[in-house]
């Protein structure tokens, strides 16, 4: 396989001679870590062409190096860079290995951008919205990404763009939400994004500035809070109970501040799973017409709904247009295709669109239009299909499972919509021992105080179940009940 031109920088005005600057610059890399060992350099000729000096000057900087003990020449192999050096090489790991090495830990409990661990191949990652990657669309994605690149390959390469998104994937994902979640919108009336954080930086460039007021649900999404902080808002809490969102505590803040955005998840709620009480969600639009503040409604789990007589979002019920929708495909397809829209009023979503032009230029039109491909063929509403049969009986069984390993330390109930369960947890259950034994056998989810706006320890655990079979969901619990022994036998 053809590698990268070698880039090297000689200076012909220099008094050292030209090989002996190849020799340091060799060196240096190997020391900085730029060429690890086993590295292939380029031959002597290869050389000499790559830095426009003669051969007998290359052949002099590779004498030097082997004589040094910095590269080794194998006669019908090639130059390598030296399995092992001639002294300690001394420095930085560099930043692929302090990357690589910081993103495999779990960041503290306490941190704002909780980070689980990285998973083992036994791990159960028992992780709220996340669907079971082996079901993906893979081969269907493939042949999507090989035709447009094939058809279009004129269009799709250069980075002239729509700054809204490319214009058939927004056509196609209106028809989807004007079918699947009842809102009326057209291709105007949408912009696309890279996902959850790239939506919430465009709402935080726009619809407030720092040290403004806005509000979230508690408990609720906490990156979302997150988000808003690091934005420089001031981020207030309004209670959710069995009814949803408490429309009562959100007009006390109201008689206080001047609030200018309202986050929810109303379809259902995450994490609670409730629905939103008819009357709240009435009068949750009136006040949002009355004091002017705007409510961005997230979808977390859209497309596992139920199918007959579903629970529809806050923007379907919207005449005014103070609500934006915003949700993606991450959950239907996979987490890492990282393809998510905002709905809202036109002359919204143009400054919305302007600003994604500061963020994501030029956006991704291949992937979009690979996305497109398969939404306008019916491939998304048939892996749909495939999978909500399967989630629905996974729900189920994990609802099952948890009550045959775990009551009476635990009570859950079945929402019937979305890909996580909200579990509460007995009193006397030691959480955050019992939540960290769990973690050392290998299952991993979000404990309650997560999602609690000051962080504060509540009795509850959000667990995703989508990802895993009847099997492994049995096997998980089984982990669990092991470490609920542990803790309680570990607790003062």
């Amino acid at each position: 396989m053809d590698g990268w031109d070698l880039a090297i920088s000689l200076d012909r005005t220099h008094k050292d001679p030209l090989y002996l600057q190849i020799v340091k610059a060799l060196e240096a890399g190997i020391r900085r870590g730029r060429f690890k060992p086993g590295d292939a350099l380029p031959g002597t000729r290869g050389l000499a062409e790559l830095l426009g000096v003669n051969r007998t000057t290359a052949l002099a900087a590779y004498k030097e190096l082997e004589a040094e003990g910095w590269i080794r020449v194998a006669p019908d192999s090639g130059t390598f860079v030296a399995d092992t050096f001639p002294f300690s090489v001394e420095g930085d790991a560099g930043i692929a290995a302090q990357d690589s090495a910081s993103w495999k830990r779990a960041s503290r409990r306490n941190e704002p951008f909780y980070q689980p661990p990285a998973a083992a191949l036994d791990t159960f990652r028992l992780i709220p919205d996340l669907p079971d990657l082996r079901l993906a669309p893979t081969a269907a994605i493939h042949r999507a990404y090989g035709r447009i690149l094939k058809l279009h390959p004129e269009r799709l390469l250069q980075p002239a763009w729509d700054p809204r998104g490319l214009l058939e994937l927004r056509a196609s994902l209106c028809q989807m939400l004007r079918d699947l979640r009842g809102l009326a919108v057209d291709a105007g009336n949408l912009v696309l994004t890279r996902g959850l954080m790239s939506t919430l930086n465009l709402v935080c460039r726009v619809l407030f500035a720092p040290g403004d007021a806005v509000a979230v649900e508690d408990p609720g999404f906490f990156r979302v809070a997150e988000a808003f902080r690091a934005a420089g808002a001031r981020v207030f809490p309004v209670p959710v109970d069995a009814r949803g969102l408490d429309v009562e505590a959100l007009e006390a803040l109201l008689v206080r501040e001047d609030l200018r955005l309202l986050h929810l998840t109303a379809s259902p709620q995450h994490p609670t799973q409730v629905i939103l009480d008819p009357q709240r969600r009435r009068r949750l639009l009136e006040l949002s017409r009355v004091h002017g503040f705007r409510i961005l409604e997230g979808d977390p789990s859209l497309g596992f709904h139920r199918e007959k007589n579903p629970s529809l979002p806050l923007a379907s019920d919207d005449p005014h247009g103070r609500v934006l929708y915003f949700g993606g495909l991450e959950q239907i397809l996979a987490p890492g295709l990282q393809v998510g829209f905002l709905a809202g009023p036109a002359d919204l979503i143009k400054v919305l669109a302007q600003q994604r032009q500061l963020v994501d230029w030029p956006g991704n039109q291949v992937q979009e239009a690979a996305i497109e491909e398969i939404l306008r063929d019916g491939e998304v509403v048939r892996h749909l299909r495939r999978t909500r049969k399967i989630t629905e009986e996974r729900r189920e069984t994990m609802v099952d499972r948890l009550l045959l390993h775990l009551d009476p330390a635990i009570q859950v109930r079945n929402p019937r919509e979305g890909l996580s369960l909200w579990v509460k947890v007995a009193e006397d259950v030691p959480l955050a021992l019992w939540t960290e034994r769990c973690l050392a056998r290998g299952v991993i989810f979000y404990p309650g105080h997560l999602y609690d706006f000051h962080r504060r320890e509540i009795p509850y655990f959000c667990l995703g179940f989508a990802g895993h079979t009847l099997d492994e969901q049995n096997e998980a619990c089984t982990r669990m009940a092991a470490a609920l022994k542990e803790a309680r036998s570990l607790a003062p």
